[in-house]
């Protein structure tokens, strides 16, 4: 099993997000700088097309985006005492801030 990236612009956060996912044939597992997360493939059937995946995994790692707290990620926060996931409030080129430089 191949670990997939991903990187794609979410127009309703205007930022920028990345990931990965790989399958196991029964879930998809997606892992971001915003938490990790898994999902049974449920009524799709494990054969769903890669194209298919893909916009499950965008549809998760936005929501991840959106609300970090939805995904383990707090878990393994509070296991390793950290206070805030490497990224998230930075103002790099992949999304924090909106000066000159910024992503559209």
């Amino acid at each position: 099993m191949a670990t997939d990236q991903i990187s794609f612009y979410d127009e309703s956060l205007k930022k920028q997000i990345e990931g990965s996912f790989i399958s196991d044939g029964k879930s998809i597992h997606v892992s971001s700088a915003y938490g990790v997360k898994s999902v049974t493939y449920g009524d799709l059937g494990a054969c769903i097309d890669h194209n298919s995946q893909v916009l499950l995994v965008q549809k998760l790692l936005s929501g991840l985006a959106r609300d970090p707290g939805s995904g383990k990620f707090k878990d393994l926060q509070q296991q390793t005492g950290d206070q805030q996931p490497h990224g998230i409030g930075s103002t790099s080129a992949w999304g924090g801030g909106n000066g000159p430089g910024a992503n559209p």
